[in-house]
């Protein structure tokens, strides 16, 4: 993770403050490494035995957005006034014109019995 103080203020007491530099990252990312983690490794191992391994990689992947998160906590936004009357005065999709949408967009597939899933549990 970066961060932190950077340039000549690092260790510096004057008047003007450091800026702090820290990530703003994609959660699509962690969510993609979650999702490609349940899909490739097995929920339980050697018959009913739980997938240790699996579980400590999830953990690893939730662990780093929590670090992200208290990072966060730290940063300071300045409310954009024009840039919050602008996002109010959208008119947004619901959760189902949005489908709707993405599926006029992008046709879903259709899928044998094969799916990924049934794949992780069978093999």
């Amino acid at each position: 993770m970066s961060g932190g103080l950077t340039g000549s203020w690092a260790g510096d007491s004057s008047s003007a403050p450091p800026m702090a530099q820290g990530t703003i990252p994609f959660l699509g990312t962690f969510l993609t490494e979650l999702v490609m983690l349940d899909t490739a490794m097995k929920d339980h191992v050697d018959g009913n035995l739980v997938n240790c391994e699996k579980i400590t990689k999830e953990a690893k992947v939730l662990q780093e957005i929590q670090l992200f998160q208290v990072a966060a906590s730290k940063y300071n936004f300045q409310r954009e006034e024009k840039v919050e009357v602008w996002f109010h005065s959208r008119e947004w999709l619901s959760e189902n014109e949005s489908y709707n949408l993405s599926c006029l967009l992008e046709p879903r597939q259709r899928r044998d019995s094969s799916t990924l899933r049934n794949r992780k549990i069978s093999s």
